[in-house]
C-alpha cells in the first residue's frame, strides 16, 4: 500500500500518510512515517531542548520529513521569533537532508525569499495550499523545488496551474478519508491524480 497523504494530524497508525507531531513527547510507532517539527502557533514549544529533540528526531529513517515550520501573519508569536524558529528548522532540514513541510499563512513572499536566500537542497512542500494561481506561478518560479500540498479546502484554479509533477496530497485535520480527497482533485484537474500524487510523494520523501 503506498503512501499517499503527504501531512496529516490524525492519529497514528496511518499506514497511507505522513503523520506530522512535535518534538516534544515524540515516541514513533513502528512502522509509521512522520514529519517532526514545531508549528508556528506553539511559540513556546520553540526552546533549545525542542530543538535538540528534533534534530536527534530528523535523523531517525521513520522521520521522512521535517515540519510542520513556517509563518503565520495571522496567528503564533511574534514575527521575529517565527522567523527564529522557521530558519533554525530550515537549518535542520539540511543537515537531515529531509523535505520542509511549511505553514504559510499570508507569508508568501517571505517564505518564497528564504528559500532563494538559503538555496537549500531539500525540497519544500507548501502543505494545505489554497493560495491563487499567481502565488502558485511566483512561488513555482521561485524554485524548482517547492511542492504544493492540496487538502480538502483548495483553489481548483490553482491546481489546474501548478504542474503536475510537483502536487500532492493532504488530509492535515480533515475527517475526509485521503482517497476522498484525491477524487476531488481528480475531479477539478480532469485527469485521475491518484498516480500522480503517488509517484510525487515516494519521490519527495524518498520512499524507494
Amino acid at each position: 500500500m503506498s503512501v499517499v497523504d503527504c501531512h496529516t494530524h490524525n492519529a497514528a497508525p496511518q499506514p497511507r500518510a505522513v503523520v506530522c507531531v512535535s518534538p516534544a513527547g515524540f515516541d514513533p510507532l513502528p512502522g509509521q512515517l512522520y514529519s517532526v517539527g514545531i508549528h508556528p502557533w506553539d511559540p513556546g514549544e520553540a526552546t533549545e531542548e525542542n530543538f535538540s529533540r528534533l534534530e536527534a528526531a530528523a535523523m531517525l529513517p521513520q522521520v521522512v520529513a521535517v515540519g510542520e515550520a513556517g509563518i503565520d501573519s495571522l496567528r503564533g508569536g511574534p514575527m521575529f521569533r517565527q522567523m527564529l524558529a522557521f530558519r533554525r528548522q530550515i537549518e535542520i532540514s539540511e543537515k537531515a537532508c529531509k523535505p520542509l513541510v511549511i505553514h504559510d499563512v499570508r507569508a508568501h513572499d517571505t517564505v518564497a525569499g528564504l528559500r532563494r536566500d538559503y538555496s537549500p537542497r531539500q525540497p519544500w512542500i507548501i502543505h494545505g495550499f489554497r493560495g491563487k494561481p499567481s502565488v502558485a506561478r511566483m512561488m513555482t518560479g521561485a524554485s524548482a523545488d517547492i511542492y504544493f500540498s492540496f487538502g480538502e479546502k483548495f483553489n481548483p484554479d490553482t491546481l489546474r496551474t501548478v504542474p503536475p509533477e510537483r502536487v500532492l496530497a493532504e488530509t492535515d485535520c480533515s475527517a475526509l478519508a485521503i482517497e476522498e480527497i484525491i477524487a476531488s482533485l481528480s475531479a477539478a484537474a480532469g485527469r485521475d491524480m491518484l498516480p500522480v500524487v503517488e509517484e510525487n510523494t515516494r519521490r519527495v520523501f524518498r520512499l524507494d
